[in-house]
């Protein structure tokens, strides 16, 4: 039997035997997005050899070997970013997205698609991969409406194209290989639902000019292009999703005052008067086809930033202004053709619309121009069916 004193000697004299492990070295991506600059900490580990075949077992195989890295620093600075700048899913996305193009800028457009699906799995987002040629493609679960999108059904389950977006789109149909291993098969669903980052702004100020009864206003306001810049490249969502969208702070700020002091001491038919002529005209007309060459529903600032805009968005930004400084109730009518907004009105003012024992009165945000008519239905459209897309 040895006694204790011998054991502690043998410990002292040989010491522990354990395997020596190199230091970690951490690297550092510096991500620009929009007008932040992110730091993501990353060790060099987590660069794995590229997959010689684009086939099953070595996408899987791929997956595995960058789950056994030390991947959890990149992780964790995914996290702490949505976090600290309040960035929605798609927001997160990009993030991830220009994070392993930068990371893995000396693999191929493939290897970075790949990763991306691995760390917005680990995110904990229900994806799927999908494959064809030397090409992969990276879907989410949604259950929002998005339209003019890659969207894939697999388990009674809609899945967003999300990297079917950075790719060159053709017109022809393509049969792609969905990978049968499920990454994370009990995340979650993947939401385009707008709310303002805490990123910060980007001010452009701008001059408008309205007329109400042959009296002219002018306002000054601060646009926040940051908001404008990630509405460049956003899916097209239900056409509630931008009439909801909040004002940025500045543009809040500076826009809400100005009209608040404009329609006080009003009655509330002129204070709504008011704010009609101002979104009827303050702006210019015209369709998205005719100025993007696409269509381009728009969140309020990005109506003030460019040149022109068209009934939908001029909607937006009249449900906007009568929400903030009036509280009224409010419909988001769409005729076949045409968007526009009826408001509830304690008296008559002209043609209801009854829905839910409440009158409401279109209040018609694009016309007539330099018009303080409220209450009817624009012209043409009087006797047209109409569907109720929002009522608040």
């Amino acid at each position: 039997m040895i006694n204790n004193s011998f054991f502690t000697f043998l410990i002292f004299l040989f010491g522990w035997s354990s395997p020596i492990h190199p230091p970690v070295i951490l690297q550092q991506a510096n991500i620009s997005f929009y007008t932040e600059t992110i730091p993501i900490k990353y060790t060099s580990e987590i660069i794995i050899p590229t997959i010689k075949n684009l086939e099953e077992e070595d996408i899987v195989q791929f997956y595995r070997q960058l789950e056994r890295s030390p991947y959890l620093s990149v992780l964790t600075a995914f996290r702490k970013s949505q976090k600290q700048y309040a960035l929605n899913d798609w927001l997160l996305y990009e993030l991830v997205k220009k994070t392993t193009a930068d990371i893995y800028k000396n693999k191929n457009r493939t290897y970075q698609v790949l990763a991306t699906w691995f760390f917005m799995s680990k995110l904990n987002y229900n994806t799927r991969l999908a494959f064809l040629g030397n090409s992969a493609y990276l879907y989410v679960k949604t259950t929002d409406n998005i339209y003019e999108t890659p969207m894939i059904e697999d388990e009674d389950n809609r899945f967003l194209g999300l990297t079917e977006m950075q790719y060159k789109r053709t017109k022809r149909s393509r049969a792609i290989y969905l990978l049968n291993f499920l990454a994370a098969p009990k995340g979650k669903s993947f939401s385009l639902t707008f709310k303002l980052p805490q990123l910060r702004a980007s001010i452009q100020k701008k001059d408008f000019v309205f007329q109400w009864r042959a009296k002219k206003y002018k306002v000054s306001v601060e646009v926040d292009k940051t908001l404008v810049a990630i509405m460049k490249h956003y899916p097209i969502i239900d056409e509630s999703g931008y009439i909801t969208a909040p004002f940025s702070k500045h543009l809040e700020r500076s826009l809400l005052s100005q009209l608040k002091r404009i329609i006080a001491g009003k009655s509330l038919k002129q204070q709504v008067e008011i704010l009609a002529s101002f979104t009827r005209s303050a702006f210019n007309y015209k369709e998205d086809e005719s100025y993007f060459g696409r269509s381009k529903p728009m969140i309020r600032e990005e109506v003030f930033h460019y040149p022109y805009s068209d009934c939908e968005d001029r909607s937006a930004v009249l449900y906007g202004l009568i929400k903030e400084l009036l509280n009224l109730p409010m419909l988001v009518v769409a005729f076949s053709d045409h968007l526009t907004i009826a408001v509830a009105f304690p008296e008559s003012i002209g043609a209801p619309i009854k829905h839910k024992g409440k009158s409401y009165y279109i209040c018609d945000p694009t016309g007539p121009n330099n018009s303080s008519d409220i209450g009817y239905a624009p012209k043409g459209y009087e006797k047209q069916s109409f569907e109720i897309l929002l009522a608040n």
